[in-house]
């Protein structure tokens, strides 16, 4: 995808539209704790940031020599005119995310989306998620919701 493809995806907020023709994986990983964050990229969208540096972002994780083991997709910090993120945003950033990046993890950040939008997101192409020790979430039930198997990393 080219960097204009991208912007006008983020620009048109409708995630149903950039996640057509993905799929539900087949597993999604996960683990406990705060994730192994080394080779995880991170792509920072949401309050903060722009659609243009949101799609610069996915393009330098794009053109890396060694794909990154995952992409830890992270919302902006909660702000007064607004949250980090919206649940529409969360579902869209992971669509456009799975677009530019086939084959690489997409993890949405588990702190600030919680389990369920986490669980929807894998409609959307995300694969893994790392769940934060103390959450008695069982990503089984949740993988077998979507369609998914879980699978532990």
């Amino acid at each position: 995808m080219t960097r204009d493809e991208i912007i006008a995806l983020l620009d048109a907020r409708d995630p149903i539209a950039a996640a057509q023709g993905i799929g539900v994986p087949d597993e999604v990983a996960w683990l406990r704790g705060t994730g192994d964050d080394e080779g995880v990229e991170v792509v920072r969208y949401g309050a903060g940031t722009t659609s243009a540096e949101v799609a610069d972002r996915l393009l330098e994780v794009a053109a890396m020599h060694a794909a990154p083991r995952a992409v830890h997709l992270m919302p902006g910090a909660d702000t007064p005119e607004r949250p980090g993120s919206w649940g529409n945003e969360d579902l869209l950033v992971t669509a456009v995310a799975r677009r530019v990046l086939p084959g690489v993890p997409i993890r949405p950040d588990w702190r600030a989306l919680g389990a369920p939008a986490c669980q929807v997101a894998v409609s959307f192409g995300a694969d893994e998620w790392v769940i934060p020790e103390g959450d008695d979430v069982d990503p089984d039930h949740l993988a077998a919701a979507v369609g998914a198997r879980a699978v532990a990393r």
